[in-house]
């Protein structure tokens, strides 16, 4: 059989080529206990799915059935049939995702698991609930892949979107999709490592920190933008995870692009905000302090909230224009609210009562 299961005689390629869809014949074959006769049923399901997939829902019942019959020598043409299927219409392929991750996690190096996860991918997309409660289970299915593929990496990243505090166990895995490269699974998994890391959840591992901080001035934009981005969630209630990098997104500050500057200001806001002020913005202050006259407002706000937090005393007369010159109100109110930080001539600079205070 080669490669897409349509291998055999040219008596059987005329067969498959002239048979029609009759679906009460084919569900009629499907329950025949003759493999060769569920064979043909499947072939000729695997040739209309691509078309008129609608036409062959019913089929799923039957089709997820035979997975259990580990003697059948087709599970590929029946796992392609099940994933697009899945992508025509997830609530009808959803009930039978148990009897999927069974495949997938038995059979992890199995040619039709691929398929099956993209089949899981389409269910976790639209049907989230129908996997939430495997999550470990899914993932140690996806972990035990010879290679992580991209479809476990969206089954997980569709599922951090609707249960990210679910998803703590699904940590491991996603960090492990960042080696050897990084771009290449990165801005699925930054993405789904920051829903997770918003929760307060604690992160088994931080591994991936470094590893976003370098993609800082990558010049894929999704991928450059959720790394900081992932940066900036877990900096909101781990900044200690994220203070020894902070360094290392100077170029994000000067970068081209204004979500960049914007994410990366972020970023440093809320590690400063939740560390040592000043070991968070010194070596970055210069940086940080050009922003507040960025001319996006996204970023002069986000700058607004560093400096704040890290009261940098050289941003006070730029603070002070803001606040009263700012065409946007909300970087006025922000420059205000930085500005209060600022230690004052009677005040020491290790003084936290100001920093403490929330910005508007």
């Amino acid at each position: 059989m080669d490669g897409d299961g349509y291998g055999g005689s040219d008596d059987d390629q005329v067969e498959r080529d002239s048979a029609p869809f009759e679906l009460p014949a084919i569900l009629a074959q499907l329950d025949d206990h003759t493999p060769e006769t569920q064979h043909a049923a499947v072939r000729t399901i695997r040739r209309h799915v691509d078309t008129y997939p609608e036409r062959c829902i019913p089929t799923v019942p039957k089709l997820r059935t035979l997975l259990d019959r580990p003697s059948l020598e087709f599970h590929d043409e029946i796992a392609y049939c099940l994933a697009e299927l899945a992508d025509e219409s997830p609530p009808d392929v959803a009930p039978s995702a148990d009897q999927i991750l069974a495949f997938v996690t038995n059979q992890p190096s199995h040619p039709a698991t691929a398929d099956l996860c993209r089949c899981l991918a389409s269910i976790a997309d639209d049907r989230p609930g129908a996997l939430v409660e495997q999550i470990e289970l899914l993932t140690a299915a996806i972990a035990d892949r010879p290679v992580i593929d991209g479809w476990g990496i969206q089954i997980v990243s569709h599922l951090s979107t609707a249960y990210p505090t679910e998803l703590e166990p699904a940590v491991p895995v996603l960090v492990d999709a960042l080696e050897p490269d990084p771009t290449e699974h990165g801005v699925e998994v930054f993405a789904a490592l920051g829903r997770i890391a918003r929760t307060g959840t604690t992160l088994q591992t931080d591994e991936f920190v470094a590893a976003a901080a370098s993609l800082a001035t990558h010049e894929n934009d999704s991928l450059r933008t959720n790394a900081i981005g992932c940066l900036a969630d877990v900096a909101r209630h781990h900044p200690a995870t994220v203070e020894g990098v902070c360094p290392d997104l100077t170029p994000a500050l000067e970068s081209e692009y204004p979500q960049t500057r914007a994410n990366a200001a972020t970023t440093i806001a809320r590690v400063a905000a939740g560390v040592d002020a000043d070991t968070a913005t010194s070596p970055i202050s210069d940086q940080l302090v050009s922003l507040l006259e960025d001319e996006h407002t996204s970023v002069r706000l986000n700058a607004c909230l560093a400096v704040g937090y890290g009261r940098i005393e050289a941003a006070r007369e730029q603070l002070g224009a803001l606040e009263h010159r700012d065409p946007d109100r909300g970087v006025r109110e922000r420059a205000a609210w930085a500005r209060a930080q600022l230690p004052t001539a009677n005040q020491a600079t290790d003084d936290g009562s100001h920093s403490r205070q929330s910005p508007p």
